[in-house]
């Protein structure tokens, strides 16, 4: 899933969308987190939040921003 920037937001070639990596394997999402920081910018590490068990934010190396958000299976 992506979102573009909200209204009124500058943005630049790579930013202007958020890819958004939401899954249930909590091990794989945290790998995939880990390897996109290298270089990057890191708005939020991955933490508990009130909708996840695990959720954070980074810009990787390109400039493209990311969302990471575990859902379980189990609801």
């Amino acid at each position: 899933m992506f979102s573009d920037t909200f209204p009124g937001n500058p943005y630049t070639i790579g930013n202007n969308i958020t890819v958004a990596f939401i899954d249930d394997d909590l091990n794989f999402m945290k790998r995939a987190f880990e390897m996109l920081k290298e270089g990057g910018k890191v708005e939020m590490e991955l933490q508990e939040t009130f909708w996840s068990e695990s959720y954070g934010s980074l810009t990787d190396k390109f400039g493209v921003n990311w969302q990471f958000n575990h859902e379980s299976k189990e609801q």
